[in-house]
This record gives C-alpha cells, structure tokens and sequence, in this order.
C-alpha cells in the first residue's frame, strides 16, 4: 500500500508541472478559440463573464501581441456591466501597463465617462479637459471636445456650453460634429431668454395677497385656494375674537397664520420650479437635437488602430 502511494505521490508531483508546461504552450490556435468564447459572451452581453474569460486568456497569455485589446476587453466589460470602479482600474491598469498602446488614449476616454456614468460629473469634466490636452490631434478628440459642451448643458452652464460648442465648429471643421456643435451653439444662445418667475417676487406677492406669487407662477388653482383657506380662517378669528371666544379665536387665527406661511413658501418653492421646468424642457430640445443628428449612433469606435490576431470581433 506504502508502496503505491510513493508512486502516485512521484506521479503527481511529476505530472503538474508537465500539465503546467504543456498548456501554458498550447497552440495559437487554442487561444484562438479561447478568445472567440470570450468575444461571443461580449457581443453576448455576458460582460461579467466575458471580463473572466479575458482575465484569464490575459493570464494564460501575457506576451501575447493583442494583450493591450485584452486588457482593454476587461475593462469594457465591466464598464457595460456597471461595475464603474473596476472598469476605472482596469482602464488604469491598461495605461500603466501599455503607456504606448493606441489603446491608452481611449482608455483615457472612457475613464471619463466612467466619472460621468457614477454621477461624478466634475471628476469627469476634468479627465476629458487632460485628455483633450494631452491628446489634441487624437480622433477621438471632437467627440470629447463636444461632451465636454453637452456637461455644461446638464448643469446649466449655457454660456459655457456655448463657448465649448463654437469652439468645436472652428477647430474640427472637417469633423461630423462641427455642424451640429454650431447648431446647438446657436440654440444654447436662446436659454438667456427663456421664460423665468422671480422667487423673490413670487414671496413678495403671497405676502401682500396669499396666493398672488402662486398665480404669478401660473398655479392659479393652488392661488385661489390659498386666497380662500387665509381669508376663511382670518375672518373666522376676527369674528370669534369680537365675540370674545378666544378660546376659538386663537387656535383659527394660528391655522390662519400657518395658511399664510405655507402660502409665501409655496409661492417661493413653485416660482423655482417653474424655472427647472423650463430649464428641463430646454435641455431636452438640445438633447433631442443631439439624439437626430445620429453622432453617437453612426459612428463606430476605430478598430483599425490595433492589429487583431486571434479574433475577428472589434470593440
């Protein structure tokens, strides 16, 4: 028994390192089909998945000539699963690794849009202001140049935004979105005089007559029924304080009181909104503008910048 268990103990220690070596040389054409498998999962919209394949392929493969578009293949697929913090290090990871790859811009890119994804739209108007520095003549540079306009639009920056959108239409003249950044920037032009209702005024208002800021801000409705509750609950305290019941009198005076706080604040609260909502509205008529053009569904990412050798498919 000792006997067979020296010999499976040899075997064993014998037989790993030849499993090792004969499948860490296995042939192209194995990794062909290994990175076929991970580009279907892809394409798939198993991007979980497809991220562990190429993780592995990568492992499995690490001198392989296509390793950068590997790389790249993981952080992509985290970035289209939503795992926004992995796809940021693993962009990160490719940039280290592969400074001088025609990847690394892109990765750049798309750690922007990471940023914006995640909802840190000031992390990401920076990275894409660096990528537009440090790479000024990359064809991916108008399509940064005009997101940078379009982050300025969703915080309501229009003087900005138009300033960025001239800026593309003079200096990428020749680029599909020269045309359309002077479209817009001619539009962007109009928020200056978009309707608009002063809080301050609106306040005001309620404090002379309850409900008059709300129907200046177009809540007629809402106005009249605060005019009503105030002058129903001021007359009924007046009535029972002549009566001399104040017992009555003063808790419908305080009801009274709060009617018309709530009045003033209303007014206040609703001329804000009716400024977001023309604001929104605006916002959505550029986006649409931006939707019709067809930019960011016609044009496909370059795939001719990398020499693929093991699969067909692009990113």
């Amino acid at each position: 028994m000792k006997t067979h268990l020296s010999i499976l103990t040899r075997y064993a220690f014998l037989s790993c390192p030849l499993y090792f070596i004969f499948f860490s040389t296995v042939s192209p054409s194995s990794a062909a089909v290994e990175s076929a498998f991970a580009d279907a999962l892809f394409r798939e919209g198993d991007y979980l998945n497809a991220a562990h394949e190429y993780k592995r392929l990568l492992f499995l493969h690490p001198d392989a000539p296509q390793s950068d578009f590997i790389a790249f293949r993981i952080a992509a697929s985290y970035q289209n699963a939503g795992q926004l913090k992995n796809a940021i290090h693993a962009y990160e990871r490719l940039i280290d690794i592969y400074p001088k790859s025609t990847l690394a811009a892109r990765a750049k890119n798309n750690i922007a849009q990471c940023h914006i994804l995640s909802g840190d739209s000031k992390q990401g108007l920076t990275s894409l202001k660096r990528f537009l520095t440090e790479h000024k003549k990359s064809d991916l540079a108008p399509r940064v140049h005009f997101t940078i306009g379009m982050l300025h639009v969703d915080k309501g920056e229009w003087a900005e935004a138009n300033t960025v959108w001239n800026d593309v239409s003079l200096t990428y003249s020749e680029s599909p979105f020269a045309e359309v950044s002077d479209r817009l920037a001619r539009l962007v032009k109009n928020a200056e005089t978009l309707p608009r209702r002063s809080p301050t005024v609106a306040g005001a208002l309620s404090v002379l007559v309850p409900g008059g800021g709300q129907v200046y801000t177009g809540r007629t409705v809402d106005g009249l029924y605060a005019f009503i509750s105030v002058a129903v609950l001021g007359g009924a305290s007046l009535y029972y304080a002549d009566q001399e019941r104040y017992e009555v009198a003063v808790p419908v005076g305080i009801l009274g009181a709060f009617f018309y706080g709530n009045s003033i604040y209303q007014s206040i609260q609703t001329a804000r909104a009716f400024n977001l909502q023309q604001e929104r509205l605006f916002r959505n008529k550029l986006q649409q503008e931006i939707r019709d053009s067809g930019l960011f569904g016609t044009i496909s990412p370059p795939t001719n910048e990398v020499k693929l050798v093991l699969w067909k498919s692009g990113f």
